[in-house]
């Protein structure tokens, strides 16, 4: 294989390498000594791989990278990271899910769990599958918090809401009377 130089350098990409060999960024260090290296002292790239410890494909590219953009090229271009794993209609799904009580799957609990919702999310089809760690990751990205609950009474009785919020009208002033 051909050997593989750094083309030559200007003053001022000389200047900007001098700063970037003294950065605390060691991926940057490391770019700035392979092209100083290959530059000033005119090592080749397999022994520029042994002095800086990295694999010769790394050295090489870049150097051609160097080559192609000057010292820009030295820099990690940002990567668009891991591409999402549920889309925007599943999560609508999933916070509709969230929305509506458990009852109405004919699940004997009255307020979601986090296992309870991914099965539920999964049955539906709501997703093809998911765990509860990241179903509480979607529901917070959407605004919404979980906290499990400690006790939640519910009732079969059609008048039991009202009953609730009357006794809890009754009941709100000795509460704070109690603390």
């Amino acid at each position: 294989m051909r050997p593989i130089f750094v083309r030559k350098l200007s003053n001022a990409e000389k200047t900007e390498l001098k700063k970037l060999l003294e950065s605390t960024n060691t991926r940057l260090y490391k770019r700035a000594r392979v092209i100083w290296l290959s530059a000033i002292k005119r090592l080749k790239a397999p022994e520029i791989a042994k002095i800086v410890d990295l694999h010769l494909n790394k050295v090489r590219k870049y150097i051609r990278r160097f080559n192609k953009r000057g010292v820009a090229g030295l820099y990690q271009k940002p990567s668009g990271g891991r591409p999402r794993e549920i889309k925007e209609k599943q999560r609508s799904r999933i916070i509709r899910l969230l929305k509506t009580k458990p009852g109405e799957f004919g699940l004997a609990f009255s307020s979601w769990s986090l296992r309870g919702l991914c099965a539920i999310a999964i049955k539906t089809k709501a997703v093809k599958t998911i765990s509860p760690e990241y179903m509480r990751r979607v529901i917070a990205s959407e605004g919404y918090s979980y906290k499990r609950s400690k006790r939640w009474i519910t009732s079969p009785d059609p008048e039991y809401e009202v009953k609730k919020t009357v006794l809890r009208g009754r009941l709100g002033l000795w509460t704070k009377l109690a603390r």
